[in-house]
Parts: structure tokens; C-alpha cells; sequence
């Protein structure tokens, strides 16, 4: 019997194959979500279950346990899957997927800062509660869209200055990266991209704070607090709990931000090491 686990998150689809011994095949897609109402959700996530399905050729399924950001439960995934893989599957959340992947129920807080951000955990009465994850209009403080914006925020404050930016400063890795010089370039940008293409450029104001820039150093800081902030929320509504925080998602693997938040939280903290799509198809089973 072979079980198929699916992690779809908003920077790629990573797959799994299990059988009874253990891991038999994986691999690494285009990104997909569960706004299968927006035609071009349908479509691509119709591309990408069929090269899943293209890999897995020979192998017949018993289940599938797939985990999906903006993931709706009126069973039109679940019929999808069907229709492509001929099995029973189970859907959730891609956050759900994540903290089910590190913690049994009770036992834990998932902190996500990827694109988005989201403290989330299931108590032990199966209760989920979810704290932030609301999107870059209205929330995802902390996340990478957030560094993103911060940075080209603290680039549009430097260019009305009118001071050339020095090399290698914050200003001028943005500029660079954008290859643009004005506001109208980085206008162009900003509302012709994706917003992975805006959380990118987390990573560079993540490389300059790492090598002291003051200015990335302080947006660094600011999202630590965001994401402390999900985690006391998150705490106050389990009852003030103490419970071990697993950090997960692009974010996590910032020593600045790992830095500030193990301050505040001490040995609370770790970074998640599981392979999540691993996981799914072990939950499965």
C-alpha cells in the first residue's frame, strides 16, 4: 500500500510517497492553493497533481493527506484527487498540515513566518486556534512580504531625502535588486509583482542585518516582536499556556529574528527540523 502526502504552501508544493517500509519517492513543485473558484487556482493546481501524478505512475494509492494554503472545505479538492488519483484523501490547512506534522494535539504552539505569519495550536479538547494569518492587507506582521515592504519602505523615505545611497547600504540592495532608481521603478515593481517576489527581498535585508546594517537590523527586530506578539496571543487564548513553540516557514532561518525571539522565550523555542511532506504521508497511513 503506497500514501501520498502533499504540502502546497505559497512558495511551492513538496510531495511524498510512502509505502509500510518507509519513504519511496518525493519531490518539489510550483506553488498552488485551494481558491479553486479563481480559475487560474484551478488550473494550476490541475498542473501540478498531474505531474505528481506523471511521477508516481506504477504506484497505486490507499490516501492521500494533503495540507493547502487558502484551503476551503466544501469538498471540491477532496473530488479532485479522486478523480486524479482514484483514492480517499483528507484536506486541511497547510497550517494545520505544519503543527500536525510537529506536535500531537495539546502539546504545542507552531509559530509560521514565511510569506505570511500565523501563530497556531490544537488543544487537547481538538480545539484549533488560530492567531494572525490574516493576510498582507490586514496583518502577516513579521512575515516576508512584511520584511519585504519594510525594506522598500525604508528605501522610499531614503530616495525623498535626496542623498545618493551609499554602496551596500540597505537602500542601495534594494535598488539594485529592483534595478530601478526612482520611485517610479520600484512603483512599477511593487504593483506588477507577486508578492513572493516582494517577501524576496526579506532575504536581503535578513544578509545586511547579519553583517550590521542598523537599518536592517531594526526592521529585524520589529518583526521578532510581530511574531513574539502571535505567540502571546496565542498563549492568553489556551489559558496563559507555557507550552513548547515550534518556529517554522523562509523566516525561521534568520538568525537575527531566532535571536530576539529566543530571548524572550528562552527554551521554549525551536526551529522546526520535520520534513512536512514526509509527515502527511505518514499520516496518512
Amino acid at each position: 500500500m503506497n500514501y501520498l502526502g502533499i504540502d502546497a504552501g505559497a512558495s511551492g508544493t513538496k510531495w511524498s510517497l510512502v509505502d509500510q517500509a518507509g519513504l519511496v519517492n518525493s519531490g518539489t513543485l510550483q506553488a498552488m492553493d485551494g481558491h479553486l473558484y479563481r480559475e487560474s487556482s484551478l488550473s494550476r493546481m490541475h498542473e501540478v497533481l498531474d505531474q505528481v501524478k506523471t511521477s508516481l505512475k506504477g504506484f497505486q494509492l490507499t490516501n492521500i493527506y494533503m495540507g493547502i494554503t487558502g484551503v476551503n472545505h466544501d469538498g471540491k479538492i477532496e473530488a479532485l484527487l479522486k478523480e486524479k488519483f482514484n483514492c480517499k484523501s483528507h484536506v486541511v490547512s497547510d497550517i494545520e498540515l505544519a503543527f500536525r506534522a510537529n506536535f500531537e494535539v495539546g502539546k504545542g504552539i507552531l509559530l509560521y513566518a514565511g510569506t505570511g505569519s500565523i501563530a497556531y495550536a490544537i488543544d487537547s479538547h481538538e480545539v484549533k486556534h488560530q492567531i494572525g494569518g490574516w493576510g498582507y492587507l490586514l496583518g502577516d506582521e513579521g512575515a516576508g512580504y512584511w520584511l519585504g515592504r519594510e525594506a522598500i519602505r525604508h528605501s522610499l523615505f531614503a530616495l525623498e531625502s535626496r542623498n545618493i545611497p551609499e554602496e551596500f547600504s540597505l537602500t542601495r540592495s534594494v535598488l539594485n535588486e529592483l534595478q530601478v532608481e526612482d520611485w517610479d521603478g520600484i512603483k512599477a515593481f511593487v504593483y506588477s509583482s507577486e508578492r513572493s517576489q516582494i517577501a524576496a527581498l526579506s532575504k536581503i535585508v535578513d544578509r545586511l542585518a547579519t553583517k550590521g546594517d542598523k537599518h536592517a537590523i531594526e526592521i529585524m527586530h520589529k518583526a521578532a516582536g510581530h511574531l513574539a506578539y502571535l505567540v502571546q496571543r496565542a498563549d492568553k487564548s489556551l489559558g496563559n499556556s507555557q507550552l513548547p513553540i515550534t518556529f517554522t516557514g523562509g523566516v525561521s532561518q534568520s538568525k537575527v529574528i531566532l535571536d530576539e525571539l529566543e530571548k524572550i522565550f528562552k527554551k521554549r523555542l525551536v526551529v522546526s527540523e520535520v520534513n512536512i511532506s514526509l509527515r502527511a504521508a505518514e499520516l496518512a497511513r
